[in-house]
């Protein structure tokens, strides 16, 4: 199993494995009040030493991971039993990911304060409590140890049997917050993360958040690209004629830009309706290169332009999907009270720009 590709697709999933701090207590919570403790965040970061296993079955197979956190830095030492073995750290600065058997590495610069949303755990795992909040009964399922640590064991249970999100068990240290095991369900897949040794406070040397790559391996620099807004010509010089929501009836075309995607031209539309932010629509030419994915569970048909499209909504999120004249199209809910028929109604008053 590649388990770079496999990472990825779990990527919000494991991000709960990481420190998730609040304060320390031994007070009894609700299952809603252990949640928003451990997501609130910290003065100070955790120093600590972990040892955790993550298992995805068939599909990933299993992973042992040693991490070292230290005033917001972290490294990561993964091995599968495929014998792959990743190193990755994050040193404050720079962020390396290196590939030990296939000798590669990539190394990303960014300036403090860049990756603040993409580094905090409490996001991530916001992200995915909202997921949830709507879609699954949440209840505290009694008290356990895990590795060997006094935990509240957090269930949610899917109410119904097709959402994306599957039942999710959540074990949090009663003291340190930390989400020290999680068993989640996603789009089929079960996965299971466990610490299995945890040492808070553990001293760590500044030598661990340095990576010393050999000489012979092959260094890629990476350059986030971040969108750029654009006029409605340079568009045009990119894509040629494609459809738009028409100015009219309170909508206005705020904002155009280019996502700047390196494999496509590809731009999104941002409008307000009565100078509130409405919906987006994202825009790109399919071409011979590009590659159409399986479906996602929580996707569903819809009937878009007399054409076979989908959406899909998870909690506030909603979007609709559907290909017409070469052109792939997505509108994307900004204002939370319109629903999948205002979208379709919008796309059905579409026309080609000239």
């Amino acid at each position: 199993m590649n388990w770079k590709k496999t990472l990825r697709a779990a990527g919000l999933v494991a991000a709960l494995t990481f420190s998730l701090v609040g304060c320390n207590s031994e007070t009894p919570y609700s299952p809603q009040e252990i949640i928003d403790q451990a997501l609130q965040e910290t003065k100070e970061p955790l120093t600590y030493y972990g040892e955790y296993t993550m298992d995805m079955g068939e599909v990933g197979g299993m992973a042992h991971v040693k991490e070292w956190s230290k005033d917001g830095k972290r490294r990561i030492d993964m091995t599968t039993e495929n014998g792959e073995h990743f190193i990755s750290v994050n040193n404050g600065s720079q962020i390396i990911l290196y590939d030990v058997v296939e000798k590669t590495a990539q190394t990303m610069n960014y300036k403090e304060g860049d990756l603040d949303g993409l580094q905090s755990p409490k996001d991530q795992a916001e992200i995915l409590f909202n997921m949830v909040k709507n879609t699954h009964d949440v209840k505290i399922d009694g008290e356990e140890k895990i590795a060997g640590r006094n935990t509240y064991k957090v269930v949610a249970k899917a109410k119904n049997a097709d959402t994306l999100m599957g039942d999710m068990e959540v074990w949090i240290d009663k003291k340190t917050w930390l989400t020290l095991k999680t068993v989640t369900n996603s789009a089929g897949s079960k996965m299971v993360t466990e610490y299995t040794k945890i040492d808070i406070d553990k001293k760590i040397d500044e030598a661990q958040f340095t990576l010393d790559i050999p000489a012979d391996v092959k260094i890629e620099e990476i350059t986030a690209q971040e969108p750029e807004a654009v006029t409605l010509d340079v568009m045009k010089e990119q894509l040629g004629e494609f459809l738009m929501v028409p100015e009219e009836n309170g909508v206005t075309l705020t904002t155009i830009q280019d996502m700047k995607v390196e494999e496509r031209p590809e731009f999104s539309l941002e409008y307000q309706k009565d100078e509130q932010p409405a919906f987006s629509v994202s825009v790109f030419k399919m071409t011979g290169s590009y590659t159409e994915f399986g479906g996602v569970q929580d996707e569903k048909p819809i009937e878009v332009r007399g054409k076979q499209g989908t959406y899909m909504e998870l909690g506030e999120f909603l979007t609709i999907s559907w290909q017409e004249k070469g052109y792939q199209y997505n509108i994307i809910r900004e204002n939370p009270e319109l629903s999948k028929e205002d979208l379709v109604a919008y796309a059905n008053q579409m026309t080609i720009n000239k």
